[in-house]
């Protein structure tokens, strides 16, 4: 089987519950009962884990985990996914490459990127890379999926007895994704074009709008032309670099200037300093003097009163009273105080000498302080007559050039707008003459029909359908058709037959030409509507004691499916009551019989539960336990 796999076994498990298993065989494999022991289960359960999104039953059943084993011609890999979970654990041989992780079982909005379990599945059918499938004539497409083509492969009860193709569901993207697997045909290389409905429509949509807008922007053009006018070739953005570049060097020449006046600020505010401090040396060197001054005239005094009373007579009498005044010697003060004033003449020598020096230094700090206020008046003068009127000037300039530079800009985006409001307008108004609408059927070689039309006539024939050499694919609908009959014209146990030859007839194909062969066929109830239908339409011509058709184009088609086991995988699943009495007990076929009666196999596919349990929620099923719990104890 190179390019495709087969189901070898599926597994139910939960916790609470008896796990089950259901194994098949590559070939023809039929599980068949009564209503509601679990066969549709399984066609979901099928469906749900190749990729599907729509769980086969409630985890209320208390089956949580299900987990298939595929099986290919280079070794095994399991899918394993939890009741409601979008994402599937893969776990693969080595062979495969594929890491043992979880998957997206399909591509999302979020996911659209990753690796699905759909992509494996393609993978080991040997579709490496993304392809995709068009979804109408104009060549619309969308990624191909395992989907694409399995709602053709996997016939469920409700579309066994449909009127429509098995390829018409969704044709353009089901023949698309059948091209790719017969062919490995590359369908993104096909020009896509739009619906001419839809361009119309946006034609009448967008016109007015791109009008409106081409009218502004004319207007705006208009305003700025005189702009345009001044661009007489000059080279802006060099005079822009060039003005910067003479701003930078007076910005540097500015920070110089404004350190050299901080340096002179320190500078006159330490000689200030000085000054002060000198000065007031001064001013307490004055006051000494005039102490000094003021103690020689005191001392001057002193001596001269003392002379001036020794020339004088002394008096023997009291000048007030009369009284006789007794004889004494009067102190010389004459000498000390000579000495004394002599002393502080020294003193106030040496203090004039001391005055003197720290007048000269006051002189010098004077004519420091003013040398360095000239120095700083200068270089106020020249930043502010000089330097910064020039950085103002420059600054104003470079704006203006800016603003210009601005203008230019956006008056060349308008002329851009413009041109490509003027283009849509003109692919508005004269589309490309549209390419010729995608037909998928086109794309099908002659060979293709030819060869369908040869499996349908031989499987009519094996089963001995009057009209088998009449039957074909008819091109137009693609499906089946016996001389000039549709299908359509046939009543329900008839559809539900032809569609299952029709699928017959497909798996053949896949098997002898396709390149990526999903070799997995399922059809559910191909016997749909016989359960209480009279004996002699051709169909079952007669029936054995239980009921079951013995005889007829049934029993013929059912005889050809198991023979048939070396074109793939074929999964039957059917109520026993009209499962023709063909004998599945083969080596290379596999019988699997639900029910109570004694022929069973099991009661049914979920241990004994019943599919309409299966469709309640866990929430719905407690109360019932718990009852059932309460009248044990009881």
């Amino acid at each position: 089987m190179k390019n495709g796999f087969w189901i070898e076994n599926i597994i139910y498990s939960g916790d609470g519950v008896a796990s089950t298993q259901v194994d098949f065989k590559p070939g023809f494999n039929i599980i068949h009962g009564p209503s509601d022991t679990g066969k549709t289960y399984l066609v979901k359960t099928i469906k749900y884990m190749l990729a599907g999104s729509t769980r086969p039953f409630s985890a209320g059943t208390g089956y949580s985990v299900i987990s298939m084993t595929l099986r290919t011609d280079e070794g095994k890999v399991k899918l394993i996914r939890t009741i409601g979970s979008s994402k599937i654990t893969v776990a693969a041989d080595p062979v495969f490459g594929i890491p043992y992780d979880e998957y997206p079982a399909q591509p999302t909005e979020s996911s659209a990127s990753g690796v699905t379990v759909s992509d494996l599945l393609l993978r080991l059918l040997g579709i490496k890379e993304r392809r995709v499938v068009l979804t109408n004539q104009y060549g619309s497409r969308k990624p191909l999926t395992w989907k694409s083509f399995s709602d053709t492969l996997h016939r469920s009860e409700g579309r066994i007895t449909s009127e429509e193709s098995i390829f018409t569901t969704t044709k353009f993207a089901t023949l698309s994704a059948f091209l790719t697997l017969f062919y490995d045909r590359d369908l993104s290389l096909l020009p896509e074009h739009e619906d001419p409905a839809v361009v119309e429509s946006r034609k009448n949509i967008l016109l007015p709008f791109l009008g409106e807008r081409l009218d502004q922007v004319g207007r705006m053009r208009e305003t700025l032309k005189k702009f345009r006018g001044e661009d007489d070739g000059r080279d802006i953005t060099a005079e822009i670099t060039q003005l910067t570049a003479e701003l930078s060097q007076l910005n540097t020449i500015q920070d110089q200037a404004r350190q050299e006046l901080s340096e002179l600020t320190r500078n006159i505010s330490a000689v200030e300093q000085e000054l002060s401090v000198r000065t007031m040396a001064a001013d307490r060197y004055e006051d000494l003097a005039s102490v000094y001054i003021g103690d020689i005239k005191r001392l001057t005094f002193v001596a001269d009163a003392q002379q001036a009373i020794q020339t004088l007579p002394e008096p023997s009498d009291c000048p007030f009273c009369g009284s006789p005044l007794s004889n004494h010697e009067m102190p010389d003060y004459k000498e000390a105080a000579q000495a004394e004033a002599e002393m502080r003449v020294g003193d106030l020598e040496e203090l004039a000498q001391v005055q003197l020096s720290l007048n000269d230094q006051i002189a010098a700090l004077e004519v420091h302080l003013n040398s360095l206020r000239d120095e700083q008046r200068s270089a106020e003068t020249r930043l502010s007559e000089a330097v910064l009127p020039r950085i103002t000037a420059l600054k104003s300039q470079i704006a203006d050039l800016e603003a210009h530079q601005a203008r230019l800009t956006e008056s060349r985006m308008l002329d851009t707008q413009h041109d490509e409001l003027i283009d849509q307008i003109t692919t508005l108004t004269s589309p490309p003459a549209p390419t010729e609408d995608y037909d998928p059927v086109d794309l099908f070689p002659s060979s293709f029909f030819t060869d369908m039309a040869k499996y349908l006539q031989e499987i009519l024939a094996e089963s001995q359908f009057k009209d088998a050499d009449q039957a074909y694919l008819d091109q137009t609908d693609f499906d089946i058709r016996i001389g000039r009959k549709s299908k359509r014209s046939h009543g329900k146990g008839y559809r539900a037959f032809f569609n299952t030859v029709l699928v017959l007839a497909l798996r053949r194909y896949i098997h002898e030409y396709a390149i990526h062969k999903p070799s997995i066929v399922v059809i559910d109830t191909p016997t749909l509507g016989f359960e209480h239908q009279a004996d002699g339409n051709n169909l079952i011509t007669s029936r054995d004691e239980s009921g079951r058709p013995k005889t007829g184009l049934l029993r013929n088609l059912f005889d050809y499916m198991v023979d048939s086991g070396d074109y793939g995988q074929l999964i039957v699943l059917n109520n026993t009551d009209v499962t023709p009495t063909t004998h599945f007990d083969r080596d290379d076929a596999t019988e699997l019989v639900f029910g109570t009666n004694d022929e069973a196999d099991r009661p049914g596919l979920l241990v004994d539960l019943r599919e309409d349990e299966g469709e309640q929620d866990l929430e719905f099923k407690l109360p019932s336990l718990e009852c059932e719990n309460a009248a044990l104890q009881a």
